[in-house]
């Protein structure tokens, strides 16, 4: 987040009161007026954050991202190295890429929205910031399996995150059409590791 807009209390309240609303009424029937009454904050306070309720649902996404972030480090700083230490961060990781299939998950019903509403710039604009945000966010995350020994260092990290972006693309996609065949998080964990792990990389022969 830029510096104006730094975690405090009120912003977490704000957030907070937002994702309820979301849940409650959906992305649509959701108004800024509704958020602030329920937060008990004027407009003029949210203002002071957000131009927008769209602006306010891609904060909430990049929310989602750093709380992904703080628990991949924490897991990370707590494990050993080489592969039995890729256990805890890949556990923190398939633990949060599963909540987005759950049915209490705000940020795929404000991803979709937002979605629907790319034709305006700035909903563009905003997807486009969450995409990359999230692409950067991975590649370190795969580069710090690779440097715990974890994760073969010839696998491209950057084309690693963007595959995992689509994985978790289509189980947003799987959790808004109401799909039978839920992926739970153990099913995550399982893929994450199998191709983050296995090297299929080749070398050339002397």
């Amino acid at each position: 987040m830029s510096r104006d807009k730094t975690m405090n209390e009120s912003l977490k309240l704000l957030l907070d009161t937002a994702e309820e609303m979301i849940l409650e009424k959906g992305c649509r029937a959701t108004t800024l007026q509704d958020i602030a009454d329920r937060a008990g904050l004027t407009k003029g306070a949210i203002y002071h954050y957000v131009k927008s309720k769209d602006e306010l649902f891609g904060m909430i996404l990049e929310a989602g991202l750093e709380k992904t972030n703080q628990r991949f480090y924490e897991s990370v700083e707590k494990s050993p190295g080489g592969d039995e230490g890729l256990q805890g961060p890949m556990n923190a990781l398939s633990q949060r890429i599963g909540r987005v299939g759950a049915a209490d998950n705000a940020n795929t019903l404000i991803f979709m929205y937002l979605l629907s509403n790319k034709d305006k710039p700035a909903v563009a604009d905003i997807l486009k910031r969450h995409y990359e945000a999230s692409i950067e966010s991975s590649t370190k995350w795969i580069e710090a399996g690779q440097q715990h020994g974890g994760i073969p260092a010839t696998i491209d990290a950057k084309k690693a995150s963007r595959m995992l972006a689509l994985f978790k693309n289509g189980l947003q996609i799987q959790r808004i059409i109401g799909a039978d065949d839920h992926i739970d998080e153990a099913e995550v964990y399982k893929f994450l590791m199998s191709a983050l792990t296995h090297d299929d990389g080749k070398t050339d022969e002397a």
